[in-house]
């Protein structure tokens, strides 16, 4: 009897190792808190503020910035400049102060940075013409030309827009780069996001301009953004696409009831599942000791975002299409998931004050004590497209 005890104990200890093991490291509590609209409407304007405030003379904006030695690391990226004017057009059509102006400043610095390319424009600095800047400056100029109901940029939109077109290939994929010396695309290369970027800007000059035949190429790539990039471009894991997801959110807007294809709707409940598992794990993350070891460093504020914003782009989707309905509730969750971890992981005025220049840190995300302007630029977009998710949520409460 008393063997059968002890062998019965050593059982149950077993299984309670076990399942504390599985609870220590598999089954880590997600840290996703309540969000409102006041918290994330306070949040997008502390990063507006920050945009502003370490804007320079010319309209650029500080790059990347050390904290803890105050120091101004330097680089620069014309594709996040791009996609800084976007987000802050975005929050300026929320009703953010001062983020016309500040976007405004950047978009001249991106104007006086067009160069010819064949019959169309292109954004660049160099001797290197990149789809991907070129792209988010004009979804840019779209969100600006909406929100003011001024058309004082159509010309130089719709030469962007050529710029664009005129790097799709037969297939729908999107070629990354313009060589000016040959006065053509360069072949075989492509990038991560440029697909996306330039799918993204053409969605928007179809609704905006649906007699001007924007349609057809935005359709070219999304196609084969559902059915084919991932294969021919040999990407593995699969990319979890913001981009795309804004595109695809585009399209069902504006595709006259006739909605998603099938391929496409696949395509939007795989990023669904993609962006929610990444979330999930995201929101296990707590930068504790424990789990740093199991569950890695938080990540950036950008990487966060895109989440977020790719989420709330598929929550669009739902609302419209009755096929992704049945997963809205889901999406709701997790876009909301990321919003409560970026309000509260951005750094406060009180943090702030502990450093040599607060300005410089104030209304920013950090990362072992650096920020980039792009995790501002995503964490802004993400937050203010999480507004009517959390409108969603409180009209089903009441």
């Amino acid at each position: 009897m008393g063997s059968l005890t002890r062998r019965l104990g050593v059982t149950a200890l077993s299984w309670l190792l076990v399942f504390g093991g599985l609870r220590a490291i598999v089954t880590q509590p997600e840290r996703c808190g309540p969000v409102s609209t006041a918290e994330v409407t306070d949040a997008v304007s502390e990063a507006g503020d920050w945009f502003a405030n370490n804007q320079n003379a010319d309209g650029t904006w500080l790059y990347r910035y050390d904290r803890d030695s105050d120091e101004d690391i330097g680089g620069y990226n014309i594709v996040r400049h791009s996609g800084v004017t976007m987000s802050l057009y975005q929050a300026a059509a929320i009703g953010t102060p001062g983020a016309l102006e500040t976007a405004d400043r950047g978009t001249a610095w991106a104007l006086d940075n067009l160069v010819d390319v064949g019959d169309g424009l292109a954004f660049a600095t160099g001797e290197r013409v990149e789809a991907g800047a070129s792209g988010l400056l004009l979804a840019g100029l779209v969100e600006r030309r909406e929100f003011t109901a001024e058309d004082i940029y159509d010309d130089e939109m719709a030469a962007l827009a050529t710029f664009l077109v005129g790097q799709i290939e037969p297939s729908g994929a999107v070629l990354a780069a313009y060589d000016p010396q040959t006065g053509a695309p360069v072949p075989g290369e492509y990038s991560y996001y440029f697909t996306g970027e330039s799918s993204w800007a053409l969605a928007r000059m179809a609704e905006n301009f649906p007699d001007d035949g924007y349609a057809d190429p935005t359709r070219a790539v999304a196609h084969y953004l559902a059915t084919e990039r991932d294969a021919t471009e040999e990407l593995f894991p699969p990319v979890a696409d913001h981009w795309a997801a804004y595109t695809l959110s585009e399209i069902d807007a504006w595709s006259s009831g006739d909605g998603l294809s099938e391929d496409e709707l696949g395509y939007a409940e795989r990023l669904a599942k993609l962006f929610g598992s990444q979330v999930r794990y995201e929101s296990q993350r707590s930068n504790s000791a424990w789990s740093y070891v199991i569950r890695g460093r938080q990540t950036l504020a950008a990487g966060l975002g895109t989440l977020g914003e790719g989420l709330t782009s598929l929550f669009h989707i739902a609302q419209t299409d009755e096929r992704l309905a049945p997963h809205s509730e889901a999406i709701a969750e997790r876009a909301l998931c990321v919003s409560s971890l970026l309000v509260d992981r951005q750094a406060s005025a009180q943090t702030a004050s502990q450093y040599t220049n607060p300005q410089r840190v104030q209304g920013a995300w950090f990362q072992f004590g650096i920020t980039q302007m792009d995790d501002q630029q995503h964490a802004m977009s993400a937050l203010l497209r999480s507004l009517p998710v959390i409108d969603s949520q409180s009209e089903e409460d009441e």
